[in-house]
């Protein structure tokens, strides 16, 4: 683990050197770790506007990429499998000047940030720009932090090495962005907000209903975006700590894959954590807004709820001992409530966690049962939804990490945010009552970006 230091820059600058001096003659990745303070994911997203980015803060958990040592992209149905497999050689790892074992560096260990769309081919379109079907960055720098402790981390290999001053520079941007603190700012101001026809949704939800009562399916997620048009570009920096302000309860995501569009998402529902043989899920599934006992009185979101719960079970069962609660419990939001079961499982053999989120995803609490039916409906009738209800996180090279699903989010280009949100479809859905579930939803993105409470 590495401790918080308050040297200053000049011995910082000098185990930096140490360390290049190590990469210089080391084959693969050198990771050279430095002592860091503990900041918010805002403050470094802000410094670096143009560079791929990553952030993912998760309570204490905060981690941070700039740059690419190395990109990974996976394409159609094997890109989970393409990613995971992909080939990291990390030479040396260097700490306060001093080499160390790659797999002492606990907090600093080098972790790959990146994602995938929601189907294969859902980003292939603007705004969804760069982002395809799946991409991971082992970043050029890594900032961990628990909340107790955070280091900042610089992958170079020999050739990279030779840059001592470009390496010096951006060390010293990477410190004043840490001492800044970053906080809330409102974007540009708003001059156009398109929501979509309410009769479209309402025809949808008709005829969602309809596949049900036939028999077709038991249930699909149902979505609908908005466009906002501000009066200058969006900061994506400034939404991420907005959000981080309003929706501590949730796991804060930006991806920045290009230098280009932004998502960014306050997102309730974590899919998957792998912890060595140790799996933790989470089913999310049934909404209410009308108080605790009555969503949990709700056979209709109970209903939904189990398909989810049932859905994860099968899909861990084959590889894991599943242990269930026997009854969902509430997950209480900002603006809404959720029924929300746990799950955890042991392992029985190691599984990269990759692999387990390729098993699960799409649930049903994003896609619908029977999967192959609901992915259809949704192709067809819907925009691409390019990664939303998609997966978000990190592994590192043992297979560990965690893949948050992409709720409550919008992706920032330009002077444009395109937000989503989706309500789950089943036997006894009302359209109206479903377009006001959306509605709440999206006000977790609007509040933020200044259009909504």
């Amino acid at each position: 683990m590495i401790a918080v230091s308050e040297t200053g820059d000049g011995r910082h600058a000098s185990w930096l050197d140490s360390g290049l001096a190590i990469a210089r003659r080391t084959r693969g990745l050198t990771m050279i770790a430095l002592p860091a303070p503990v900041a918010p994911a805002a403050s470094l997203v802000a410094a670096w506007p143009k560079e791929i980015a990553v952030a993912w803060t998760a309570n204490s958990e905060v981690l941070v990429g700039i740059g690419a040592a190395r990109e990974l992209r996976g394409l159609g149905t094997r890109r989970w499998s393409e990613i995971a497999s992909a080939p990291i050689e990390i030479g040396a790892a260097v700490v306060e000047g001093v080499r160390v074992a790659p797999t002492s560096l606990g907090l600093a260990r080098p972790r790959l940030l990146g994602g995938g769309a929601f189907v294969p081919g859902a980003a292939d379109l603007p705004p969804w720009t760069g982002f395809g079907d799946a991409w991971f960055v082992l970043p050029r720098w890594l900032y961990a932090s628990d909340g107790s402790h955070a280091c900042l981390v610089l992958a170079v290999d020999s050739d990279d090495a030779i840059h001592a001053t470009r390496w010096r520079d951006e060390l010293a941007i990477h410190r004043d962005a840490l001492a800044s603190r970053v906080g809330a700012r409102p974007q540009p101001p708003i001059s156009e907000v398109a929501r979509g026809n309410a009769d479209d949704w309402r025809r949808q939800i008709e005829a969602i209903t309809s596949a049900i009562g036939s028999g077709a399916c038991e249930k699909i997620v149902a979505a609908r975006s908005i466009e906002i048009a501000f009066s200058g570009d969006t900061k994506p920096a400034d939404l991420l700590a907005a959000l981080d302000e309003r929706h501590g309860e949730c796991v804060r995501l930006l991806v920045r894959p290009t230098g280009g569009a932004s998502l960014v998402a306050a997102t309730p529902e974590r899919l998957v954590r792998r912890d060595g043989m140790e799996i933790s899920c989470d089913a999310l599934a049934g909404t209410g807004t009308d108080g605790p006992e009555a969503l949990l009185a709700s056979a209709k979101d109970r209903h939904e709820h189990m398909l989810v719960v049932d859905a994860i079970t099968r899909a861990l069962g084959d590889v894991s001992d599943v242990r269930v609660p026997d009854a969902p419990v509430i997950r209480k939001l900002r603006h809404m409530l959720h029924l929300h079961t746990p799950i955890r499982a042991i392992l029985r053999e190691p599984r990269h966690v990759l692999d387990l989120a390729a098993r699960l995803h799409p649930t049903p609490a994003v896609g619908g049962t029977p999967a192959s039916f609901a992915n259809e409906w949704i192709a067809r009738h819907e925009a691409p939804r390019g990664w939303y209800a998609a997966l978000v996180g990190w592994f590192d090279l043992e297979g560990n990490g965690e893949l948050a699903i992409a709720l409550r989010s919008g992706v920032l280009a330009g002077d444009r945010a395109y937000l989503w949100a989706g309500a789950g479809i089943v036997a006894g859905s009302q359209p109206d009552r479903e377009l006001a579930e959306t509605e709440s939803k999206l006000r977790a993105m609007l509040g933020a970006v200044g259009a909504g409470a």
